[in-house]
């Protein structure tokens, strides 16, 4: 086996995957980082704190004061939640479409050397798989249609390249007399 042709796919793909991700958060920075998760502040238990010398209709109002501040709460972010995955939505797309682009590219693309053909081949795969799982629970019904286009590429790159697939045997130079 050829090993720096196997190097050289490593490196494709392991600079393709986080810039593909990168590239996503660039284009698409909201819900990210701190903004991952939901900011709402509610502390309802200490905002409604129930004394301890107080009668039982007291409590009882206090009580049904917290259950509703929680209840507002729980609510805000149930909003929040259902806006981040349309985003998430949106970034899966972007990110799919892209891998595509790439894969479709790589394989009608006139003659690439076969490692970088093979990097962006994997690499393009492995973002698509990577972010399949990390945005899985958007249903984005547009993300699935480029995911099953992606499949049916790799599936046509694959037949198309099976001679030059794996065989990177060092070439043998020809014996000069």
């Amino acid at each position: 086996m050829n090993w720096t042709k196997l190097i050289y796919v490593l490196i494709i793909v392991l600079l393709y995957v986080p810039m593909v991700f990168v590239g996503a958060n660039v284009f698409f920075p909201k819900y990210t980082g701190s903004e991952a998760w939901f900011n709402g502040h509610a502390d309802c238990t200490q905002k409604f704190a129930i004394p301890e010398k107080v009668d039982d209709l007291e409590r009882g109002k206090i009580s049904q004061q917290q259950q509703e501040c929680w209840d507002e709460y729980n609510a805000q972010q149930q909003v929040w939640e259902k806006e981040k995955l349309a985003y998430e939505g949106t970034k899966y797309v972007f990110i799919t479409l892209f891998n595509l682009l790439v894969l479709l590219s790589v394989l009608f693309l006139p003659r690439l050397q076969d490692s970088v053909t093979m990097g962006l081949f994997l690499g393009s795969v492995a973002a698509t798989f990577g972010a399949t799982i990390r945005y899985f629970d958007t249903h984005s019904k547009i993300g699935f249609a480029l995911l099953v286009l992606t499949f049916v590429a790799a599936l046509f790159f694959i037949n198309r390249k099976k001679e030059g697939f794996i065989s990177w045997k060092e070439e043998k130079k020809g014996v000069e007399r």
